[in-house]
This record gives structure tokens, C-alpha cells and sequence, in this order.
């Protein structure tokens, strides 16, 4: 005698015990509930919500198994008998559209009005007073309405959007910290330590030039009242020139990253790497300590 043939729940059923997967595997995989898998297994597909559902979560259980998601689909619609050929289409029947005359008491006339902009007929009989037909074209007339006005507050937003703001490129140049730096040039090529003396000692001021030539330092440069010239951390390749015209004071973070020129002469480093270095040079030779 043959077996009978399995339910699509069977089907499903005995597939996920095959593949050695229990309910909450299978519905942490489908992102579908262990009740609807368990219910769906004994073919009661009340709680998948209608056949599209239920033929889609049958689709996400066969793959999540290793089962074939088309064949069980059609398995479903052969059991539910989905697979015949749908209803004939009713041909809707032409009948015009009547709107009720106004009334002498009023309150009529804006339904008038809106039935003739809308192409509707206008009836006096009682009985042929269609209150569907008006309120299908009042909400017509409500949609349009309200799409223009949508569309008209998108393009002004739009114009408002695009418009530049004024002053906003501005605001970071206002909060640089060192907007009082005396800064006046920078040296790209000091000054060669061949400079005759008598350069040197008719120099005006102080001139200290100041290379990074490792890797980054810290650096402070101040004048003999106090004033700060500059301050901050110079990269490899920065060269800055601090003047004054009695004394320049400085304090460098990592000495031997740094490379001076002072008053034309080429110092070289004034210190070792990583040694915290603070000094100062007046007008005149500073390599001479009468000067």
C-alpha cells in the first residue's frame, strides 16, 4: 500500500528535522516567530495573516531549511487551490453622475459649483442624488489642491536652501589664536655664516630665524617686555623669523629639531633631541659674548 503524500506543513516539517534545525533555529535564521514555523507545520496558516504571507514565510522556511522555496510555493497553491485561473473582471457598469441641485435653503451651491468645475451633471430628482460621486470629487479636488500647494512650499524651500549665508566663510578667521603675531616674513634661505662682522654689528634689532629640521617642536618666542610673538608647535620644514629691536627670548621644546640663524650667523641646533632649551639674543654678533 503507498504512503500518502505529505501536507506542505509535513513537508516542512520533516525537512527542518533532516537538516537537524530545531523551531528557534529556524526562526532566528527567518526572523519569523517559532508559534506561526510550529503552526505552519501542522498546516494552519491563521496567524501567517492571508496566503501572500503565509506563501512568502513558506519561501524563507524552505531556504532556511535547504528546501527548494518554488516547489514548496507551489506545493501550497496546489493544496489551497490558488493555482486555478482567477475570477472574470465584472465590467463596471456606465451610469452618468447626478449631484443634487441646490436648495432653496442653501449650503447646495458649493457642491454645484464643484460638480460643474469636475465635469459632473447637475439632477433635481431625489432619488437620482449620487452623495458618492460628490464626495469622490470633492476629495479629488482636495488631493489637488493640497499636491500644488506641497509642491509650491518644496520649491520655495528649495530657493531658500540654495541661498549663500553671509559672514559664514568669515568665522574661523576670527577665532585664529595667533592673530597678534608681529610675524613679518618668513626666511626661506638664511643667511650664509660666511657674513662679514661688520654686517652683523650694524644690524637693526634682533633677527632670530628658526627651522625645523627633525621631525616637530614646540616653540615660544617673546619679546624682552614680555610680549609673545609666537607660540606653538612648528612641523619639519617650518621656518619662521621672530624680530625685535632690543632682545627676542625663546623657549624650544625639543632643541635638537631646530636649526638658528641669528643676527646672519648660522648657530645650527642649539641643544640636544628631545632637551627643553630656553635662551635669548640681543642686537649684535651672537657669537661673541662682548657683543
Amino acid at each position: 500500500m503507498s504512503e500518502a503524500p505529505l501536507t506542505v506543513g509535513q513537508t516542512v516539517e520533516r525537512a527542518r528535522t533532516d537538516a537537524s534545525m530545531t523551531l528557534a533555529q529556524v526562526a532566528a535564521t527567518t526572523r519569523i516567530r517559532a508559534t506561526v514555523i510550529a503552526a505552519i507545520e501542522d498546516d494552519d496558516f491563521r496567524l501567517c495573516g492571508g496566503d501572500v504571507y503565509a506563501r512568502g514565510h513558506l519561501k524563507s522556511i524552505a531556504t532556511a531549511v535547504g528546501m527548494d522555496p518554488t516547489a514548496i510555493a507551489a506545493q501550497f497553491d496546489a493544496e489551497r487551490g490558488n493555482a486555478q485561473a482567477a475570477a472574470s473582471v465584472v465590467e463596471p457598469i456606465m451610469q452618468p453622475t447626478h449631484v443634487m441641485e441646490a436648495g432653496s435653503s442653501g449650503g447646495g451651491l458649493g457642491l454645484g459649483a464643484l460638480a460643474g468645475t469636475l465635469g459632473a451633471t447637475m439632477h433635481g430628482d431625489r432619488k437620482g442624488a449620487n452623495w458618492t460621486a460628490v464626495m469622490a470629487l470633492a476629495l479629488v479636488a482636495i488631493v489637488a489642491v493640497g499636491a500644488i500647494s506641497m509642491l509650491s512650499n518644496r520649491s520655495s524651500g528649495s530657493a531658500v536652501a540654495s541661498t549663500p549665508t553671509l559672514g559664514a566663510s568669515s568665522t574661523p578667521a576670527a577665532t585664529q589664536p595667533t592673530s597678534a603675531a608681529p610675524t613679518t616674513s618668513v626666511s626661506t634661505s638664511p643667511t650664509p655664516a660666511s657674513s662679514p662682522p661688520d654686517v652683523v654689528a650694524e644690524a637693526n634689532g634682533v633677527s632670530v630665524a628658526l627651522t625645523v629640521t627633525g621631525r616637530a617642536s614646540w616653540v615660544r618666542a617673546s619679546t624682552d617686555s614680555g610680549k609673545t610673538i609666537f607660540e606653538g608647535t612648528m612641523k619639519s620644514g617650518d621656518t619662521r623669523t621672530f624680530r625685535d629691536k632690543t632682545k627676542v627670548k625663546l623657549i624650544v621644546g625639543n632643541a635638537g629639531a631646530v636649526s638658528l640663524v641669528v643676527n646672519g650667523k648660522d648657530l645650527g641646533a642649539p641643544g640636544s633631541s628631545g632637551a627643553v632649551l630656553k635662551t635669548e639674543f640681543g642686537p649684535g654678533d651672537p657669537t661673541n659674548p662682548s657683543a
